[in-house]
């Protein structure tokens, strides 16, 4: 038995690992963002708001397979282990065994590695590009060179975060910039990736508005840093993640593979270091530097730190054993704990969808400002739904999808938290939901797939908010505005704080005075605000009684 163990060892540890994982994927009921991401999947096309495409494509292979949530998570499984096996390739100096418990030690790479979302095949296309630019820089030919295009398009098209990889790889050998061979590497990549730049420029560039601009915080928080600083030793594994981390940076690279990767480490922890400054950085930003983080640590520790690889090497069965009690806790059977319960999304998604459904009885179905809930009911109940995005929410893929045209003039169900602006008397409280309540409306319209778009940069001057724009419609919304009443569809100007509630401010135009697909307008209404750091957004008024929907993108100002 030992001699077998010893003969087949990696194929028992990958197909062990799969094993596990196909388990856990086909029992645990969606997280929030899997949910969105199945929605995309129903709407093939080659951008999304929030991420490119690839995460779509996965999603709709595996559940044309299984209709489950297994389907959902099928292929981001089979790309977990196959990014494990790749990244062990990657070590010059290989001790199996040892690269076992370093890909243990990270809970991420396992539990992680049943989750669909962009950050899954990321991970894989960033070992895949190192492991192809490890064959360029061997053999600088022709076939290395296009595969290596394919491979940093296969990046970008799993997430934006490719760039870094791809930058600090330049970075860390500038002789490439001399190469043919690189430009030749680049022009496939920007020929791969120009059916999504394209999209891009359709839709207004919306992921890069967002992510760059709209995601800033108001002011800087040291929580921000501090969070920051604390995750990334988290993630990197609960007990031994500042050893590997350690290690990481303490090798001294010798090969040019190996530099490019030591430069994607450092580069990557400092560029998402630095964005801690504007805003709040999710700690799963940073995974693609988990496959330098992995080979650096190993090759560091393998080649000498004997100590230290004890340390991580008897912390195994540790890590394992609460990794164990975690996967339990997420198979859908197992009831959920009190404790957690507002942060558990894996547990309960059938008996609230049902009490919304039962609710709703043959009503179409809209929720408010949570494109996680609308998706979630959207895949669990089989049922086609909505998230209405208000000028206080953000963004997503729900302005773009044109769910919601097939929604106007009918009677629908409006899903909330308690609204305050809503008449009490109409709401009624969901039972066996987390405090959800409904708003029947009779006769339903909105436009958030309307965007708002500034000729000039707007101003706040001498009591004043001025600006020129640009109405862009969907061109079946006109024979819609023409049906509206004066007083219906509205706009507003909204000011708002982190710390405070929105403020209202009423533009004299109603969309009903819209006629053209494009339809210009000058905005030229009095303000009067407390001094205060604000956000301004641009809303039209919907049939849901004090409802606007957000239809530009954010405007700073500070009011002295």
């Amino acid at each position: 038995m030992l001699t077998f163990l010893k003969k087949h060892h990696s194929f028992l540890f990958f197909l062990g690992w799969l094993t596990i994982n196909i388990v856990q994927a086909g029992f645990t009921e969606l997280i929030d963002d899997e949910a969105y991401y199945w929605v995309y999947s129903q709407f093939p096309a080659w951008g999304y708001f929030d991420h490119p495409p690839m995460i779509a494509m996965l999603i709709r292979a595996g559940y044309g397979i299984f209709g489950n949530e297994l389907g959902v998570r099928l292929f981001v499984v089979l790309l977990n282990t196959a990014t494990i096996y790749i990244t062990r390739q990657l070590l010059s100096r290989r001790n199996d065994l040892f690269f076992y418990a370093v890909a243990c030690t990270i809970v991420v790479a396992q539990i992680g590695g049943i989750i669909a979302a962009p950050d899954a095949p990321l991970i894989f296309t960033v070992a895949l590009f190192f492991w192809l630019y490890k064959r360029f820089r061997d053999t600088t030919n022709i076939p290395n060179t296009l595969l290596l295009g394919v491979g940093m398009a296969l990046m970008l098209y799993s997430k934006y975060h490719g760039v870094l990889i791809i930058a600090c790889t330049l970075l860390s050998d500038l002789s490439l910039f001399k190469k043919y061979q690189t430009w030749l590497a680049a022009f496939v990549t920007l020929l791969l990736f120009t059916p999504h730049l394209y999209w891009q420029f359709e839709h207004g560039f919306p992921s890069i508005q967002y992510h760059l601009f709209e995601r800033n915080a108001s002011e800087y928080k040291i929580s921000y840093t501090i969070e920051y600083l604390l995750g990334q030793i988290a993630l990197a594994g609960p007990l031994m993640g500042w050893l590997l981390l350690w290690a990481a940076l303490q090798f001294k690279a010798v090969s040019k593979p190996d530099r490019a990767m030591r430069f994607s480490l450092i580069g990557i922890y400092a560029f998402f270091l630095v964005m801690t400054f504007k805003g709040r950085v999710e700690a799963n930003w940073t995974l693609p530097a988990f496959i330098p983080l992995m080979v650096l640590s190993h090759q560091f520790l393998n080649n000498g730190g004997h100590m230290q690889q004890k340390w991580l090497i008897k912390s195994v069965p540790l890590t394992l054993g609460l990794l164990f009690l975690v996967r339990i806790y997420l198979l859908s059977f197992v009831p959920p704990s009190g404790w957690i319960h507002k942060a558990d999304e894996v547990h309960g998604n059938h008996t609230w969808v049902n009490a919304v459904k039962k609710e709703a009885g043959a009503l179409p179905v809209i929720f408010t400002n949570s494109y996680q809930r609308a998706s979630k009911y959207w895949f669990y109940a089989q049922s086609p739904t909505y998230s209405l995005n208000g000028v206080d929410y953000r963004r997503n893929n729900y302005n773009f999808w044109p769910v919601e045209d097939a929604m106007i003039g009918k009677k629908v169900m409006v899903v909330s938290r308690i609204h305050p602006s809503l008449d009490t008397a109409c709401e009624h409280l969901i039972p066996n939901t987390d405090s959800l309540v409904s708003y029947v409306v009779e006769k339903f319209y909105a436009f958030s797939r309307v965007m708002i778009t500034d000729k000039t940069e707007p101003v706040l001057q001498n009591g004043m908010f001025s600006g020129s724009f640009n109405i862009q419609s969907p061109e079946n919304y006109l024979a819609i505005y023409r049906r509206l009443q004066k007083d219906e569809a509205g706009l507003v100007v909204s000011f708002f704080t982190d710390k405070k509630p929105p403020i209202y401010i009423p533009i004299p135009f109603s969309m009903s005075e819209v006629d053209s697909v494009t339809r210009q307008l000058s905005i030229n209404v009095p303000v009067s605000l407390p001094s205060d750091k604000y956000l301004a957004r641009i809303g039209i008024a919907s049939s849901i009684p004090g409802f606007y929907t957000l239809n530009s993108t954010s405007y700073e100002f500070d009011v002295k």
